[in-house]
């Protein structure tokens, strides 16, 4: 039996959270002995916590905020040294090297530090003191990690500015997703009569959180360079962001906005992405993708994707399915998108789910790899 604390934000939308919560709940069939606790530091409810409760495991709410930092590490620290945890397992990049202080002078079998991202976040609403920080809070991760985690090669080189990345110290862990949720039958007649979108209709889908970063303002660029030459394309976004208002007000601006669709965030992205026709995903090139889980639902979907360099190779399994361009000119990805919707890719649905399920990524795969983790 181990004893697990994982230390997160809290249990609701966040992508690490998903993938984790699922990792947890696949890692039950084979380590059902194992007690896993989940010390969220928002410290309030998400939408996944029932879901752990009922699958035994626990969650413990901060009631410190993290800005009181004495405080919220006294009560971090009381947590641990109750617990007496075998494995203690921090997901906030360079901010974990600040937990990781926590469990100063306590025994653990293993101490991770894991790298979501590569763009160097720290929630301190100040960039000078956000540069200050970036070293001091590396150097604790170094120091009082065990082991350092990253979710593709891109987030550990990032962080450690190591090339050659040796073991036992660093290591990657792909994310898992449960795939059969792709084997549902897709609907695209009534999924389009839903939106008020024409039966004939091709869908440009955009999967992620609307700020500057993912760019999915750009879209609407794209989306009107290719209604110079076709009217049956629309965009799709699933997310929500500071980037929604923009959008709404540049397609408006450029007499479109009755080729778009916002949805907000929504829990079926595998049925919208099984009913759309394309997936486009702009990203600024700098700083790159940590990994991108909405890269890989989209290659188990057999969706065609027109990405940039910011999508990190880790992610691509099917690179028949990868269309690379970069974002000097929206007139570069409308006349590639339009090709693949005119003559469609090598490679079909059913078989891009085949590839995928024998993937790295593919859950029961990924989640002996975490299990490894922790036993090796």
């Amino acid at each position: 039996m181990l004893r697990i604390i994982h230390i997160v934000e809290n249990l609701d939308k966040g992508a690490v959270e998903n993938w984790l919560v699922n990792i947890f709940l696949s890692s039950r069939k084979t380590r059902p002995d194992w007690h896993w606790t989940f010390y969220c530091i928002l410290g309030k409810e998400g939408r996944l916590d029932e879901k752990v409760r009922e699958a035994g495991g626990e969650i413990i709410y901060s009631p410190v905020n993290i800005s009181n930092k004495i405080s919220f590490l006294r009560h971090l620290r009381s947590v641990l040294k109750n617990g007496s945890y075998d494995i203690m397992h921090a997901h906030h990049d360079y901010l974990s090297g600040f937990y990781l202080l926590a469990s100063a002078r306590m025994r653990f079998k293993k101490r991770i530090l894991q790298i979501h991202n590569t763009d160097k976040a720290l929630p301190v609403g100040n960039r000078f003191l956000h540069q200050m920080l970036l070293g001091p809070f590396r150097r604790l991760g170094f120091y009082f990690s065990d082991l350092i985690v990253g979710i593709s090669k891109d987030t550990l080189v990032e962080f450690t500015g190591e090339r050659k990345l040796k073991r036992p110290k660093f290591e990657v862990l792909y994310y898992g997703i449960d795939l059969r949720r792709f084997e549902e039958n897709a609907n695209p007649a009534e999924f389009r009569s839903n939106l008020g979108i024409p039966e004939h209709g091709k869908i440009l889908l955009f999967v992620g959180r609307m700020n500057e970063l993912k760019n999915p303002v750009y879209i609407i660029d794209i989306l009107a360079a290719l209604l110079k030459s076709r009217n049956d394309v629309y965009g799709v976004f699933v997310g929500k962001g500071d980037q929604e208002a923009i959008i709404t007000k540049k397609a408006a601006e450029l007499g479109i906005a009755n080729h778009i669709r916002l949805l907000g965030w929504h829990d079926n992205i595998s049925g919208i992405m099984k009913n759309a026709d394309v997936f486009v995903f702009p990203r600024n090139e700098f700083p790159r993708e940590g990994l991108g889980l909405v890269i890989v639902e989209a290659q188990a979907a057999g969706l065609p994707m027109f990405i940039t360099k910011g999508i990190v190779q880790d992610a691509i399994v099917l690179n028949e399915l990868a269309f690379y361009t970069d974002l000097s000119d929206p007139f570069k990805w409308s006349e590639k998108i339009s090709g693949v919707l005119n003559n469609g890719v090598p490679i079909s649905r059913k078989e891009a789910l085949s590839k995928m399920k024998q993937s790295k990524f593919e859950l029961n795969i990924a989640t002996g790899n975490f299990v490894n983790l922790y036993e090796s």
